[in-house]
């Protein structure tokens, strides 16, 4: 009867984190140190669900860092997408803007009326679907959008950045909002610190750190943790014990992000976690991400756009090293970013790792875990990329006996 009683708490619980209305969740955050010691950053992707925040437009957003609330504040928009407060007043003048052009080029067809079409990056789309007659209308929403992303990428001094109480490695941030009847709601995230030197593996998450797209992530809120991929654990562990930055990468909601970060980071496998790693996640609502996944199956087009946001911050050609997927989706946005065939794995349904390049070749998790230096060699000063770090040490020549 427990075992029962537990089961349909997890599942009330994964019923509540699918209702649009109630998701709130926050993307991690990677800043990059530039040659000019500035610090720059993929885009804030913050969201509060409309039931959790009442009249979300009148509201600001405390942030605390590491512990420590900071100076810096953002606000809401009509729809529960976070801006900062410098940038509102841009993305009001922005939103306005495609108001009038909307106007303009609204479809004869359809009534005219006085409401806004909504620039909100969770609401865009929306307003582009109602514009498939007219492409002009459609394609200059997508523009805007990709334009509001960079309303919450941020650029600072290292002055700055200790004003935002931000080290280098893992920091910790909690985004919160009070109403005067709902109290104080709060959603989290991870910002990490790197420099130019970062070589970053990318995994996806469902059917490749899970056995499955869809039970990988079911099963366990039912009381089901086994089942992910053997050895996966292991292996990510000695990839970043050999200097290398992970990257968790996932075509799912924003609003899934507090459900799939705790998955990741509670995921265990005998005494050994999964390492500390960015999530990125889709910043579109549940449904329209799900659309993209399952229905449009164009999942690679949020991929190939995300990937491209960080690999903008590094000055090389790519930090990307090699990436882990489970789909032709996964290659294609991989291959986007400059990681050779060579270095993608894609993981079939009986776990067994292929290369792309090589597809009658198979290893898996287990397998690489025991070669770990072989597929990625140690990034330090005797890296493996060092033609002398395979050579044996050469004897002093007062050990050599002197009677060979």
């Amino acid at each position: 009867m427990d075992y029962i009683s537990g089961v349909w708490t997890n599942v009330s619980k994964f019923a509540s984190h699918i209702n649009p209305a109630t998701l709130s969740g926050a993307i991690d955050i990677v800043f990059v140190k530039q040659k000019d010691g500035l610090y720059k950053s993929t885009p804030f992707y913050v969201k509060f669900g409309k039931a959790g925040v009442i009249r979300a437009a009148e509201n600001l957003i405390y942030i605390e860092v590491n512990g420590k609330e900071i100076e810096q504040r953002m606000t809401l928009s009509e729809s529960g997408v976070a801006f900062f407060e410098k940038q509102q007043q841009i993305y009001a003048n922005t939103k306005s803007q495609l108001n009038r052009s909307s106007s303009r080029l609204r479809h004869k067809s359809e009534p005219s009326d006085n409401s806004n079409i909504e620039l909100d990056t969770l609401q865009v789309l929306s307003a582009a679907s109602r514009a498939l007659s007219n492409p002009r209308l459609e394609e200059e929403c997508d523009i805007q959008l990709d334009q509001s992303d960079a309303f919450n990428e941020l650029t600072l001094t290292p002055e700055e950045m200790q004003q935002f109480n931000l080290h280098e490695g893992l920091n910790e941030a909690a985004f919160s909002v009070t109403t005067q009847f709902q109290g104080t709601t709060r959603c989290c995230c991870s910002i990490y610190v790197w420099d130019q030197t970062a070589k970053v593996i990318i995994s996806d998450i469902d059917g490749t750190i899970t056995k499955s797209d869809v039970r990988g992530m079911i099963l366990p809120l039912i009381g089901v943790h086994d089942w992910a991929q053997e050895e996966v654990t292991q292996l990510y562990s000695k990839i970043c014990d050999n200097g290398y930055k992970i990257l968790y990468l996932s075509a799912r909601s924003i609003g899934q992000a507090g459900a799939t970060r705790e998955y990741l980071r509670g995921l265990q496998q005998g005494s050994l976690k999964l390492p500390h790693g960015p999530l990125f996640l889709n910043p579109e609502s549940v449904f329209k991400a799900f659309k993209k996944e399952v229905i449009d199956k164009k999942p690679e087009e949020f991929k190939k756009s995300c990937l491209e946001k960080l690999q903008n911050l590094f000055h090389c050609e790519t930090p990307f090293f090699a990436g882990y997927g489970n789909r032709p989706n996964d290659v294609v946005a991989y291959e986007h970013v400059g990681i050779p065939k060579s270095r993608i794995f894609i993981i079939n349904k009986s776990g067994e790792l292929q290369r792309t390049i090589n597809q009658t070749r198979k290893t898996s998790f287990k397998d690489q875990s025991c070669i770990v230096d072989l597929f990625f060699p140690p990034v330090n000063q005797n890296s493996g990329t060092d033609p002398n770090y395979w050579r044996f040490p050469i004897e002093e020549l007062e050990s050599i006996p002197m009677d060979l």
